[in-house]
């Protein structure tokens, strides 16, 4: 049995994406900086298993837009919500919870299978990553929550092979290169 899925990945910006995508793929992709809006349009990345392959989408982070440029990139990660097989809404430790609020509810609709994923715990302490849990696990009850440092590469493993397994079965979207 070959399983093969779109994962998209959303989020505010500067939460982790681009740093979690280029660990989930194993390259660098993604530019990572801590300037906000780098990722201007959708960067897939590829992972082929022997029995799997994952097409990866890594969105612009979801903000109000501003002007046009920002209302097409806010357009690409609006796609993102109707076009996977997978849908991982990233946040972090310091991210305002309520800070997209109308993104979230969008999130909540859509019909794709959806992970929670907060990013840079290790730049948190227990408690703070307790409350935001809770706080996820009301917020969007249906997704799976994933603690995570992709900088630190902690979790991110576990989170992939929970993305294996979520995968419906199917062909390959692309040729395999050996």
């Amino acid at each position: 049995m070959h399983k093969s899925g779109f994962v998209n990945i959303v989020g505010n910006p500067n939460v982790g994406k681009s740093t979690l995508m280029n660990a989930l793929v194993g390259e660098r992709l993604s530019i990572i900086t801590s300037k906000a809006q780098t990722t201007r349009h959708r960067i897939m990345g590829i992972v082929n298993g022997e029995d799997f392959q994952i097409v990866f989408s890594d969105t612009p982070g979801v903000l109000k837009p501003n002007y046009k440029l920002q209302e097409q990139m806010l357009e690409f990660s609006e796609s993102a919500l109707v076009d996977a097989d997978i849908l991982m809404y990233i946040t972090d430790v310091n991210d305002a919870a309520d800070r997209n609020a109308d993104f979230v509810e969008k999130v909540k609709k859509t019909r794709a299978r959806a992970f929670l994923v907060i990013d840079k715990i290790d730049l948190t302490t227990q408690e703070t990553l307790e409350s935001l849990v809770a706080f996820w696990h009301k917020e969007l009850p249906n997704a799976e929550i994933f603690q995570i440092s992709a900088q630190e590469k902690f979790g991110v493993d576990g989170l992939l092979k929970r993305i294996v397994e979520c995968l419906p079965e199917g062909e390959p979207y692309f040729d395999k290169i050996s």
